[in-house]
């Protein structure tokens, strides 16, 4: 049903923590592009930092419960299973659309929770659930129809990061050698990011030094396997701003993106806008988002340590010319519009269907 016409719209969005990644991200082109619309929105996180142990997630996913009971935004958005269970089950009492978001396809998301949204969502209880490919759509064509009947496809707008610092103030910033090459991956150290692969492919290349940008579980262990041979090789930089890796994407030789299951992929695709030779697994996902005519990318399986270590050296050696990586930077930025997205979103919010056409355009602001 509609929400209310003629006045300004409230909506509340829950995260699971303030982690920086792709769904902080998104949350946060969201707040500032709703705004524009004149669309208020208040963002509260589920649970207060990463690794909470089992008895304090239950308190606060009580909290939040009780917290959503008495909500009244016109609209509630959760990113990530828990909070779109929670929504799903107390959100929308007092009218408010309730709108969740596929952030992990159900093969990664942990049983009990997997069954949980999936009887929730069958239910009835997801206003609009959205996946931001096609692939992750279609991750759930097992499910029932009634909860597929609520799956509207909306595809992230990247807002392109464009470096600051010259290449040499940016090595110097992190610690990056000025001369050897520098291999830069994206992304939370954690088993789904797959960067180990990366470092049991340094030792076949040459002087080459890896950057990995994110803090996660896994970087303990990626430190213990790096300590073996190549530590002095592997700069971990911890969590960074997305001003910091705009930098690092205009200072690295190649963007190495091992995942092994994405949504999406937003590093990948922000490398690609950046301009980036680059080398990615081949996931049916990152075929579709990387997937223009020509696009100047390397596919590969995500655990061939021989087959990154070849196409690495190969990227180094031989990138791309730059024209082609600009054409391509440039095809992507057209089609994940971060303007087009939000347009979708206010569609979703005033009409309950994401028409790109029932929303004008505004004009971006321009900054003096």
């Amino acid at each position: 049903m509609p929400l209310r016409q003629g006045e300004p719209l409230r909506v509340l969005q829950i995260l699971h923590t303030d982690e920086r990644g792709g769904i902080l991200t998104l949350a946060s082109a969201l707040e500032r592009g709703l705004a524009a619309h004149g669309i208020g929105v208040d963002t509260e996180i589920l649970f207060s930092r990463p690794g909470l142990g089992a008895v304090a997630k239950a308190r606060a996913a009580a909290a939040m419960a009780a917290r959503l009971r008495r909500d009244d935004h016109d609209a509630v958005i959760a990113y990530q299973a828990t909070a779109s269970i929670l929504v799903g089950l107390f959100a929308g009492r007092r009218g408010g659309r309730r709108i969740v978001h596929q952030t992990a396809i159900p093969g990664a998301t942990a049983r009990p929770l997997r069954i949980a949204d999936m009887l929730v969502g069958t239910a009835g209880r997801y206003d609009a659930n959205i996946a931001n490919t096609v692939f992750t759509r279609d991750e759930f064509r097992a499910y029932p129809a009634r909860y597929r009947r609520s799956l509207i496809l909306i595809e992230h707008g990247v807002e392109p990061l464009r470096p600051v610092s010259d290449r040499a103030t940016t090595r110097r910033r992190f610690g990056l050698p000025l001369e050897a090459p520098v291999v830069l991956t994206v992304g939370r150290p954690t088993p789904q990011k797959n960067q180990g692969v990366l470092i049991e492919a340094l030792p076949g290349l040459g002087d080459a030094v890896l950057a990995v940008a994110g803090a996660g579980s896994d970087e303990t262990a990626l430190r213990a396997a790096a300590a073996l041979g190549v530590g002095s090789r592997v700069r971990f930089l911890g969590a960074l701003a997305p001003e910091d890796v705009a930098d690092l994407y205009g200072a690295c030789d190649l963007f190495a993106f091992p995942s092994v299951w994405e949504t999406f992929g937003l590093a990948a695709v922000e490398a690609a806008m950046a301009g980036c030779p680059m080398v990615v697994s081949d996931l049916p996902v990152l075929r579709e988002v990387l997937g223009q005519p020509a696009a100047p990318v390397v596919h590969l399986p995500p655990f061939d340590v021989a087959a990154w270590t070849a196409a690495i050296r190969t990227g180094l050696a031989a990138p791309p010319p730059r024209a082609a990586r600009d054409a391509f930077a440039a095809a992507l930025c057209r089609r994940y519009s971060p303007a087009d997205m939000i347009r979708r979103y206010v569609a979703l919010l005033r009409t309950g269907r994401a028409d790109l056409a029932a929303v004008p355009a505004i004009e971006p602001e321009t900054t003096p």
